[in-house]
């Protein structure tokens, strides 16, 4: 960053898939995978708003479960300094068609205002511009428009190779 801070930054490149609701609190090995996570939950410092959670079994329907880990981590690497970093957020990127993703599949937080579980999960968040979305679509046109000289190449290349992904001139 330009006041000389460093952002880590951990993609999650999703492509698409299908949730069917269910609870993953218990693993299929019988594991309870609250026992994994409550530290890290209970935390004062925790990422989550556990107000805003409720109950802490809500975060463990897809895609909420997978949100909570990746912020949970880019936590800790934060409070670790992981690669001197000053902050740590998660990216999560996938195409636009990916419409399963946004379904809200946790029942108690179907009732929030938000439409999209990317947004749900934004507003469980203590420091929601810790957690940013976006489609792949949107990804790559922000980085081809104007790319540096510097990556003049990679743009070329990824323009020729994936044609959806070259900005729309005109």
């Amino acid at each position: 960053m330009r006041d000389g801070s460093i952002t880590v930054v951990l993609i999650e490149w999703k492509y698409t898939e299908k949730y069917n609701g269910d609870s993953l609190v218990i693993a299929s090995s019988g594991t309870d995978r609250t026992s994994i996570y409550q530290a890290a939950f209970d935390d004062p410092s925790s990422p989550i708003d556990r107000a805003s959670v409720g109950e802490f079994a809500n975060l463990f329907y897809e895609p909420f479960y997978q949100c909570m880990r990746q912020q949970l981590l880019a936590h800790g690497m934060e409070k670790a300094r992981e690669m001197e970093a000053d902050r740590v957020m998660v990216l999560h990127l996938e195409p636009s068609i990916n419409t399963d993703f946004h379904e809200i599949t946790a029942p108690a937080l179907r009732s929030r205002p938000e439409s999209r579980a990317v947004d749900v999960w934004k507003g469980l968040l203590r420091t929601p511009d810790r957690f940013v979305s976006m489609s792949i679509e949107e990804f790559f046109s922000a980085a081809l428009t104007a790319p540096s000289p510097a990556l003049r190449e990679w743009s070329d290349y990824i323009c020729e190779r994936y044609a959806w992904a070259a900005p729309q001139m005109g």
